[in-house]
């Protein structure tokens, strides 16, 4: 009977890809990336239209400096877990497993999203490979959950005139200043997001709770970032 599921869902993933279908059902998919080891990712996704199927995932890793895809995998979610069975989330066969030989790749950054179709994941990960890598975070790492990360720049469209300034004073640079909700995350601490260590440094005006603006050079690199959630780790 499993075999046919399978079978059935990747006969399914294949139609709707062709028809442009999964943007049409997109809202009735869901799923995360629970965590990544030294040798897998594991995470869950599923259909709640259609619990009793199996969801089929793309689970990409990226190196996180080139952003080049280094790993590329098509899974189908159909272990058991027992927390997923608990949540309500169908029989609890929804849960996956990729394979991950880190040792083929260079020391560095990766970072791991998931997809249904074009629709990605609520959450994505990181894995620091090298021990210099791991040392470079600045010491141990706790999660703060998954927020909403948006972009901005210097422009007067961004930053509403204020360029570079921040609501600190301090001058704000790419790959290191975020604006944060600081009730949140108070001014200065650091924080990890895909990799990249940031320092909450600014506060926008749109900027509540679990959101984060991400500061970049120009207008462009903003627009390609656009909107997305990601896991955010406190470095301490």
């Amino acid at each position: 009977m499993k075999e046919k599921k399978i079978t059935a869902a990747l006969l399914m993933a294949a139609a709707m890809t062709l028809l442009g279908g999964f943007t049409a059902f997109a809202s009735t998919y869901s799923g995360r990336l629970d965590s990544v080891t030294n040798d897998r990712i594991t995470g869950w996704a599923w259909d709640s239209a259609d619990p009793g199927s199996y969801a089929v995932a793309r689970v990409v890793i990226r190196r996180q400096t080139t952003q080049e895809i280094v790993q590329d995998t098509t899974v189908i979610a159909s272990d058991y877990r027992e927390d997923l069975a608990a949540s309500g989330k169908g029989g609890g066969t929804h849960a996956f497993e990729v394979p991950v030989d880190w040792n083929q790749y260079e020391d560095g950054i990766y970072t791991i999203q998931a997809y249904i179709g074009d629709q990605e994941f609520s959450n994505s990960l990181s894995y620091h490979k090298g021990a210099a890598v791991q040392e470079a975070a600045g010491g141990s790492l706790r999660p703060l959950g998954v927020f909403k990360t948006t972009a901005y720049c210097p422009c007067s469209r961004c930053s509403e005139g204020w360029g570079r300034r921040t609501s600190t004073g301090a001058i704000a640079t790419s790959n290191h200043t975020i604006a944060v909700d600081p009730r949140v995350i108070p001014y200065g601490s650091k924080v990890m997001i895909n990799g990249i260590i940031y320092t909450a440094e600014d506060r926008g005006g749109g900027v509540r709770g679990h959101h984060i603006d991400i500061f970049f050079n120009s207008h462009g690199e903003t627009t390609q970032y656009g909107t997305r959630n990601a896991e955010v780790f406190l470095v301490q």
